[in-house]
């Protein structure tokens, strides 16, 4: 079975995540101040964003992925990732490629000058599919019973102090502080079920048929562990007109090549996430390669903390950055499918910078970087990462190192291993398997949060306070002129060293449109109230 780069997202921080203004949004919306009602735009369609021809009904729309399906039901089941559920399930909130806050089951919120009281108004007239009404109390019901399970989507309330309802279609959270990350958790993770089937007792073979009751666009009818879920259309569901097929099945599989298979033979209308080689060989084949807008980052962290650590001087640090040949990587690893990364920004991220250091491929710089520092000959040190990683993105960075004299050993955890050492500490140089997702989330997740501390990267001076800052600003534009500041101190530091972007791989047939996979800077986000399907 082939090595996938990009793995199905198991922490809401991805990314875990959206071409802005699309015609996924009942209004239309354009992108706009954090906390306004929307204004309009015109919609984009189709898989790469040209405009596509009008919508037509009816059809079954099959996909496969290999992230797997051990559980399907809601978050409090403890359900990780929401690909699985999404065609059932919605959320308040959604966010565009810039992280900004969107409306949807919530038309519209208010935050006090503090930030730290934020009021929803909620949509009316909108049904869960058993009839259920969706309002305030319904969204209170789901927040309680995340924060009470502790299930994924429990850490957008860690700050929340108390939550009122004024009205039925009002609810109003109390932040201890204001952090910005709150409302972008509600748009890309907290996804809004049924209290009435939440509240019944269920066992994990029927999570789904008794949990599974959101006011998405289809309702569930069946699944097989690790095989498929399938759901069919909600005749009552608040869109007007949508969805437009009549049925939508999502299938999984741990082998990528059973998957393209499957492709091949005309079983299914998607596939996510090709290994570059695969990519490849099907655009040869005459198939399309769809490339969402979606980035993600490798980085290299040294324990730049510790002051016994060749990388406490800043000159290894920077010998480490002109030891790797990003550009022979990404073309030989992507085979064209991945780019040097210098930063953590992505081409057009609001946080993307000119002027940063670019430590081009320079083994004769490192090597004299490295004398200066006390290290003519060399050392020793390990590569610490885990089982997620391309075997040979790992091999291509220890033989650069090799080549300068920093001679490493190569230490492959397990993920809970792996997780442990970025909460306690490690020696040498840290590498992810799971790249940083070039989104807020993704920042959030290696920088400012409470799971991640990263202990043996050497903060700078004010860390702290400055990261908290970002995310404490209500302003979305001075949130952005302070996240600048931040990662360039980072990159100018060399305290973390990115070295590819690479973006999911998709092959799509010729009657798919408007899926919008991956949009709204969410990992396992698509839409299928707008998809359709090209009929014959």
């Amino acid at each position: 079975m082939k090595k996938i780069l990009i793995i199905s997202l198991i922490l809401l921080i991805s990314i875990p995540l959206f071409i802005g203004c699309s015609s996924e949004s009942p209004t239309s919306p354009g992108i706009t101040s954090s906390f306004s009602t929307p204004g309009s735009a015109t919609p984009v369609s189709g898989q790469s964003g040209v405009s596509s021809p009008q919508p037509q009904y009816g059809g079954h729309m099959k996909w496969i992925h290999t992230g797997g399906m051990p559980i399907l039901g809601h978050a409090i089941d403890g359900v990780f990732g929401t690909r699985n559920t999404r065609p059932a399930l919605e959320g308040l909130l959604l966010s565009d490629e810039q992280d900004r806050i969107h409306p949807w089951l919530a038309e519209s919120w208010d935050v006090s000058p503090d930030g730290k009281v934020i009021t929803l108004h909620l949509r009316k007239g909108i049904k869960f599919h058993d009839g259920t009404d969706f309002n305030a109390q319904a969204v209170k019901y789901n927040v309680d019973q995340t924060v009470e399970k502790n299930v994924p989507g429990s850490a957008a309330f860690t700050n929340v102090k108390s939550i009122q309802i004024p009205d039925d279609y009002t609810i109003v959270f109390t932040l201890d502080k204001y952090d910005y990350a709150f409302l972008l958790r509600l748009a890309q993770g907290f996804l809004i079920g049924s209290p009435t089937a939440l509240s019944k007792p269920t066992t994990p073979e029927n999570t789904a048929k008794d949990h599974l009751v959101g006011t998405g666009p289809f309702k569930f009818d069946s699944w097989s562990v690790e095989q498929f879920a399938r759901f069919t259309k909600f005749s009552n569901y608040w869109q007007k007109g949508k969805p437009y097929v009549d049925s939508v099945e999502v299938r999984t599989t741990p082998d990528i090549t059973v998957a393209i298979m499957s492709f091949k033979a005309k079983e299914v209308n998607f596939v996510d996430v090709l290994d570059p080689s695969d990519a490849v060989a099907l655009a040869k084949e005459g198939y399309e390669i769809y490339l969402p807008p979606l980035f993600f980052v490798h980085v290299i962290i040294p324990d730049s903390a510790n002051p016994q650590s060749p990388f406490a001087d800043k000159r290894v640090r920077e010998a480490l950055e002109y030891a790797l040949n990003r550009e022979a990587m990404a073309q030989t690893i992507g085979k064209g499918y991945m780019f040097p990364a210098y930063q953590i920004a992505t081409k057009g991220d609001p946080w993307e910078q000119t002027g940063l250091p670019v430590r081009q491929y320079n083994p004769s710089k490192a090597k004299r970087l490295l004398a200066e520092a006390g290290y003519p000959n060399g050392f020793k040190t390990t590569i610490v990462s885990d089982v997620r990683i391309r075997r040979d993105q790992l091999v291509a960075v220890q033989t650069y190192l090799k080549e300068v004299g920093i001679d490493a050993s190569i230490d492959m955890a397990d993920v809970p291993r792996f997780n442990s050492l970025t909460q306690s500490g490690w020696s040498g140089l840290l590498m992810p398997g799971f790249p940083v997702g070039s989104t807020l989330m993704g920042i959030v997740g290696h920088f400012n949060d409470t799971v991640f501390t990263y202990p043996s990267r050497k903060q700078f001076e004010g860390y702290k306070d400055k990261w908290d800052a970002v995310f404490r600003q209500t302003d979305y534009e001075q949130m952005i002129t302070q996240l600048k500041a931040n990662l360039k101190i980072e990159i100018e530091e060399a305290l973390i060293t990115p070295y590819i972007y690479d973006q999911p791989r998709c092959v799509i047939d010729d009657k798919l449109q408007d899926m919008n996979w991956t949009k709204r800077h969410t990992f396992d986000y698509w839409s299928p109230a707008d998809l359709w399907l090209k009929q014959k």
